[in-house]
């Protein structure tokens, strides 16, 4: 993930998210093609950005309730 400064940084995350949430799914996709350590990795991969992503999010976005 690219570095964040406060200005930006809900924008910045939803972009990240975004470009996560396309790379998970089309690791799912290429997962259901054909099941292999390698694809199953990708997810792992994909799935700790997307945590990564959230933890910064609630670290540093408050939103009202």
């Amino acid at each position: 993930m690219s570095a964040i400064t406060a200005d930006g940084a809900p924008d910045v995350l939803l972009v990240e998210f975004e470009l996560a949430r396309l790379d998970l799914a089309a690791a799912t996709a290429a997962l259901r093609h054909k099941d292999t350590p390698a694809a199953r990795a990708e997810i792992a991969n994909c799935r700790a950005r997307i945590d990564g992503i959230l933890d910064s999010w609630n670290a540093g976005v408050r939103v009202p309730l």
